[in-house]
């Protein structure tokens, strides 16, 4: 229809339609059954994730050019007391079951995505043992039945060497990855938060471990916390950890002089016990002074490393209380001490704004660098006053002189 006015023309034509919307993709469902291998009884409250036999979810490119992969919701069920589950919703394709229950050998601790995506002939064997697969078709069920299989265990007390227990100390579980690095080993399933710690009688226990080797690893560590309340259900807190030292099974204070525990699939290892030896534990502090002044350095980060090999003991901060450095527990021997990154700071305190906790924060400006030569340091006793020289940086600049 058309319309004519003596400004112009005006046409009057019929909307024509918005861009397409895709397609809504068609979804299945998978239901199924899990059972554990050892008894044949439901495996119950077990938690089940679905993960695509072949993943080609593309990457997204961060900074220094790695790559990322895309955030995908991952939906996690749990099984019922008769070990059933039902898993809606799925995009049709080719899936592996996870399943993941206490004390059994979870699927992520055997395999990665890339072994899925790319497996070894290894890998191909531990697939078809462990993993069961399902077909997802549009609107239709899926029926699935997957059976988990008992692991080994690792269990031990953490005590110091007066026989008191350490409680509430943090365990970690190392094993081998495929090139001989001893790395960390997944030991909590999904869903779960936390450390693995010890009970109030310094007792620990992880399950459901493949056959392999483990060196057990706590940590005695301290750190700052700050609470905005004691009392009540609700409260905010910040924990900053101020010092740390490793100890391993074996009572070894090195990785390398750790002793390793061998386990086969399903194998109980009891005894595994830490000694944290403070009968020979240290406290060193000192601080770092500019050599030609006098001047006491406010901030770095100093470290006690082995001079065989300059692997790190521990390490520690310059307070920004006191211009010093404090390591509260070393153990005796013969070292180097390292200083890096010292410098010359103003600190200003900000506020971090209103209803926040902490309230504040601090702020550094780096005024001058300097450059602080190794030096060797015997321990066989605490020491305190320690004196580290340093020189100023030539490219860093002295304050100017108050007239």
């Amino acid at each position: 229809m058309v319309f004519l006015r003596a400004v112009g023309i005006t046409l009057l034509l019929p909307v024509c339609c918005s861009a397409q919307q895709p397609e809504p993709v068609a979804k299945g469902t998978v239901t199924g059954r899990v059972i554990c291998a050892d008894t044949n009884l439901p495996a119950r409250l077990a938690n089940v994730v679905l993960q695509p036999v072949v993943d080609n979810t593309p990457t997204l490119k961060i900074a220094g050019g790695k790559d990322r992969p895309h955030v995908v919701t991952t939906t996690l069920v749990e099984t019922l007391l008769d070990g059933s589950f039902i898993v809606p919703n799925v995009v049709p394709g080719d899936y592996y079951v996870f399943v993941e229950k206490p004390g059994y050998i979870s699927p992520f601790a055997l395999v990665s995505r890339e072994d899925l995506n790319h497996p070894s002939s290894s890998t191909a064997d531990l697939i078809a043992r462990f993993l069961t697969s399902v077909s997802v078709v549009a609107n239709r069920t899926s029926t699935v039945e997957v059976r988990i299989f008992k692991g080994a265990s690792i269990s031990g007390t953490v005590s110091f060497d007066d026989g008191s227990p350490n409680p509430n100390a943090g365990i970690e579980l190392l094993t081998k990855d495929k090139t001989g690095k001893w790395t960390s080993f997944r030991a909590k399933p999904l869903g779960s938060f936390g450390p693995n710690s010890t009970d109030d009688q310094g007792r620990y226990r992880i399950s459901g471990l493949p056959r392999g080797e483990y060196i057990v690893k706590t940590t005695l560590a301290l750190s700052d916390i700050a609470v905005d309340r004691v009392f009540g259900q609700e409260r905010s807190f910040s924990n900053n950890p101020r010092y740390s030292l490793d100890i391993f099974s074996g009572d070894g204070l090195r990785q390398r002089d750790a002793k390793p525990v061998k386990l086969e699939e399903g194998e109980e290892s009891g005894a595994v016990d830490i000694a944290i030896p403070i009968s020979k534990l240290h406290a060193v502090s000192g601080s770092v002074i500019e050599a030609s002044t006098g001047h006491v350095i406010n901030a770095g980060s100093v470290a006690i490393v082995y001079p065989d090999d300059d692997t790190q003991l521990v390490s520690t901060e310059i307070s920004k209380d006191d211009d010093a450095f404090h390591f509260y527990f070393v153990p005796e021997g013969e070292y180097t001490l390292k200083v890096t990154h010292a410098r010359e700071v103003s600190r200003e305190e900000i506020s971090n704004g209103p209803g926040t906790f902490p309230a504040t924060s601090t702020v550094e400006k780096k005024l001058r660098d300097f450059d602080v030569p190794p030096q060797p340091i015997i321990i066989n006793g605490d020491m305190t006053g320690i004196i580290v020289p340093a020189q100023l940086r030539p490219t860093s600049t002295a304050p100017a002189k108050s007239q």
